[in-house]
């Protein structure tokens, strides 16, 4: 929610109303009084424009560094002020020490930097600071609190500032203090956008979304599964090319082999010779097992003759 920086007379005549009015109504158990009022500007929302350039180096500096490191960004307000909109047109390294959780800032180095600038425009219009928490949550720390507020201590009455804290996630916290329109915006009151390319971008999500379902299963069948087995899918020979409708062919085939297993136990149980059926070559040592190779030796060919101590020499 948006809110107010400095009380103006408005402001100070209603919260002195309000405080009045809790006097009058107030009865003190341990003879202390406590008042509290929050202030807000209302549904007020912010838009943060990068450039392409700028989103680019910001980006790229919280992917390569596996350190927290910090920058400045060249920003200003759009040309319709009535509007609630800021754009940040460039990113800028400033001189600093880091840690994997710390940022400290030099304050000789920093200031002999800013002279070395003196005349370069953009640093006229350092009006952003950023900074990364790595792989870190973006909550401020209260060391980022107590920065924020010595910021804003030196802000003059037209001048804004905006804090931003990025992870490696691409998630931010960010907050614009805005002294002229008397109103600070925080994290959910601020969206931000790329020049150009916000109307494409927004879109092409909103199509991607579209064409991508997340998957649902069922639990259940033989095997206490019900994904692809239970939907006939039996695999493909490594190299094969996927085929959705593979499952589905080798089902007509198992029938068709279970019809003509039928079939000959039928032609059995009624004597029938199936003419049609082609002679079978038996493979391996079938029922035999390990002594086929004593079949041949010893002329067992009729499996009712076959006797297990024949080779011995009789039972």
């Amino acid at each position: 929610m948006s809110r107010p920086i400095k009380l103006t007379q408005e402001l100070i005549d209603e919260c002195r109303q309000d405080f009045e009015k809790a006097l009058s109504l107030t009865k003190l158990s341990d003879g202390k009084l406590s008042f509290t009022k929050a202030f807000s500007c209302g549904d007020r929302k912010a838009v943060v424009y990068f450039s392409a350039e700028a989103w680019a180096k910001m980006t790229m500096l919280i992917k390569e560094f596996d350190k927290e490191v910090a920058w400045h960004g060249v920003a200003r307000r759009t040309e319709d002020e009535s509007l609630d909109e800021y754009v940040i047109d460039d990113i800028v390294v400033y001189p600093q020490e880091v840690t994997g959780a710390t940022v400290e800032m030099d304050t000789e180095k920093y200031a002999l930097w800013i002279q070395e600038n003196i005349e370069d425009e953009r640093f006229n219009h350092i009006y952003m600071q950023g900074h990364s928490h790595v792989n870190m949550g973006t909550s401020p720390s209260s060391v980022d609190l107590n920065h924020q507020e010595e910021i804003l201590g030196m802000l003059g009455d037209n001048d804004f500032y905006i804090f931003m804290i990025w992870n490696k996630s691409f998630a931010s916290t960010n907050k614009i203090y805005d002294l002229k329109k008397n109103v600070m915006f925080e994290d959910k009151d601020i969206t931000v956008k790329i020049i150009g390319q916000n109307e494409g971008l927004d879109e092409f999500i909103k199509n991607a979304k579209d064409m991508v379902k997340s998957k649902s299963y069922a639990y259940g069948g033989q095997s206490g599964y019900g994904g692809y087995y239970n939907q006939g899918y039996r695999g493909a020979p490594a190299g094969t090319p996927y085929n959705p409708l593979a499952g589905k062919s080798d089902d007509k085939k198992d029938s068709k082999k279970e019809e003509n297993k039928k079939e000959e136990n039928k032609d059995k149980s009624s004597g029938k010779k199936n003419d049609g059926e082609k002679p079978r070559t038996r493979i391996g040592a079938g029922w035999h097992g390990q002594n086929a190779c004593q079949e041949s030796m010893y002329g067992w060919e009729d499996e009712d003759d076959y006797d297990p101590y024949a080779y011995l020499g009789g039972k």
